[in-house]
């Protein structure tokens, strides 16, 4: 037997590999659009393109046979190891219950099967990875064809059209293709593979090892995130003759793709004998698909889909990656300054989508507690410098950013995400701040410092108060719109400029209001869901507010002048 955590592993090794080529791959392909040109002239353009269309193929061939003979050696071993593990684990078993098990190095019925089992996993390895050579001409002569399209028509600059089709190839990666038609990322086509090879493989010597020493009951592992076809049969107990009170293989769907050792299956199974203790208990297998996952948002979960959340995540990280790798490479090409440039403006931005992307993916796991699987996010072609350019590339966007906001008391992108992620109140503020200053609500000379000051002061100074000291209308907060209505922007008359509003007048009107108007409603929307919230107008001596009934905040504020209530 293997474990689910051992299956679900067993595949990391070879998928780095293969990770390795996807990215040469990536890159030859970028490098090949850069070298056609800039299409100032189409005809030997179209030339160009073909001459690279003619070695493409031939090099993407070198490639895969550079790392077939590592992947072969390695593959190889894995098997060996896993069928070593999994008839041990059941051995221990069995001369426990007084029978006597051969080993597998004596066992020429195992040895056949193991060695039937690496050179079908192989075989399949080997023949979707040279589909990749077809896949890659494809995505380069589709991306090389609409890059031509795009500039033609006039509607896209021949430079832009050329960046985008680099970012088209990154994204698509190297593919390979099913007999069906179906593709396949190719590091996905071969962790999928390899895992079912192994589990399949494994879970054959054990059933021909159960077999010679008539074992008749075999018990399933479990494991939490099964998926929901599986979750039905893991845990329980398998008669291999099909006798009554037991599952059969048939009920477990064993031979079938989507059943017990099909694709991408974590089960496995070992002996089992009547009166023995089980593994697993109801109560365990219960706890296994509860929605005891609490998401970000505070929504719950089972297992399998806070999982399936987070390789969607590593699915974009792994994009992200690609992209990076593709451009890097295009600027190391490029002759022409302006299109290097614009490269680079690419790579600045992809920069920080995959900064933000892994700060999701940990603040994700952080909150539901989930491993966080850096083999699942590494591009191992996505070398050390490529990686050091990107860091760098992000923390400077961000520091010409936070400067063009003033946002002066959260100096690196590392303390922006720690606030994103474990400080909502803050986080909440500053976004409300970056979008006042977006907008023009406020000046950016106030500064994001100045601006949590001035929260402060509001809340010191305003929540707790009754308007008109009638308890049914108490300020238990405020958003942040009303606290850019406080600052406005300019503290002196200017025609076109909004005056800000002082604490002293606010407090002035809160307790003596000249008017409180009929209630209206403003459609609104909270946690992704819409509701309608009833809203007052209060009036004073200097100046208006309008309350939220509902969620008793204040959210507005108007001053009539530069007259201070004292």
């Amino acid at each position: 037997m293997l474990t689910p955590e051992q299956l679900a592993h067993c595949a990391d090794d070879i998928v780095e590999l293969y990770s390795q080529l996807e990215e040469a791959i990536v890159r030859d392909v970028a490098r090949r659009i850069v070298k056609t040109g800039t299409m100032t002239d189409t005809a030997i353009w179209q030339t160009q393109h073909m001459q690279e269309l003619g070695t493409l193929n031939s090099d993407i061939l070198n490639n895969i046979s550079k790392y077939s003979g590592k992947c072969e050696s390695e593959l190889k071993k894995l098997f060996e190891d896993a069928a070593v593990n999994a008839t041990e684990y059941d051995n221990e078993i069995y001369r426990a219950n007084g029978l006597n098990p051969k080993s597998i190095k004596v066992s020429d019925t195992q040895l056949q099967i193991l060695e039937a089992g690496y050179k079908k996993t192989h075989g399949n390895l080997s023949n979707l990875t040279l589909t990749t050579a077809v896949s890659s001409q494809t995505s380069f002569i589709n991306a090389c064809s609409l890059a031509e399209l795009k500039a033609t028509s006039g509607a896209f600059s021949p430079q832009q059209a050329i960046v985008d089709a680099i970012k088209q190839v990154a994204v698509n990666g190297a593919e390979v293709i099913y007999p069906s038609g179906h593709t396949d990322k190719l590091d996905v086509a071969v962790r999928r593979n390899v895992m079912t090879g192994i589990g399949q493989t494994t879970g054959e010597i054990c059933l021909a090892n159960a077999r010679e020493l008539g074992c008749d009951l075999m018990e399933i592992t479990a494991h939490a995130g099964a998926r929901p076809s599986h979750s039905y049969w893991q845990g329980q107990v398998v008669s291999l003759s099909g006798r009554k009170g037991y599952l059969s293989l048939s009920d477990i769907g064993y031979g079938s793709g989507d059943g017990f050792k099909g694709w991408n299956c974590r089960h496995d199974w070992y002996p089992y004998f009547e009166g023995s203790t089980r593994m697993y208990d109801e109560e365990k297998l219960k706890q296994m698909d509860a929605k005891n996952i609490e998401y970000p948002d505070g929504s719950m979960h089972t297992l399998y889909e806070a999982e399936q959340k987070q390789r969607a995540y590593e699915r974009k990280i792994r994009e992200s990656k690609r992209i990076l790798a593709a451009y890097d490479e295009s600027i190391k090409n490029a002759d022409d300054e302006a299109i290097k440039k614009a490269y680079q403006n690419i790579f600045n931005k992809e920069s920080v989508k995959l900064k933000n992307r892994e700060a999701e993916l940990n603040n994700f796991c952080d909150k539901t507690g989930l491993l966080k699987r850096n083999d699942r996010v590494q591009k191992y072609g996505f070398g050390r410098s490529t990686a050091q350019k990107a860091v760098s590339s992000a923390n400077k966007h961000y520091k010409t950013w936070s400067k063009e906001h003033n946002i002066n008391n959260i100096k690196t992108l590392a303390e922006y995400y720690n606030v994103k992620y474990n400080d909502s109140k803050r986080y909440a503020l500053l976004q409300g701040y970056v979008k006042a200053v977006n907008k023009g609500d406020i000046s950016p000379l106030i500064g994001f410092d100045l601006y949590e000051i001035k929260a402060k002061e509001i809340k010191d100074e305003l929540v707790g108060l009754k308007i008109s000291n009638d308890i049914n209308y108490e300020i238990t907060d405020f958003s942040t719109h009303f606290i850019d209505r406080v600052l406005g922007q300019t503290s002196t008359s200017h025609e076109g400029m909004r005056l800000g509003t002082t604490i002293e007048q606010l407090k002035d009107s809160i307790a003596n209001p000249r008017k409180i108007s009929e209630p209206f409603f403003k459609n609104m929307k909270k946690n992704g869901k819409e509701y309608l919230d009833e809203r007052i107008k209060i009036t004073g001596k200097s100046c208006s507010f309008v309350y939220s009934v509902k969620d008793k905040l204040i959210v507005q504020a108007t001053s009539f002048g530069e007259d201070i209530i004292l």
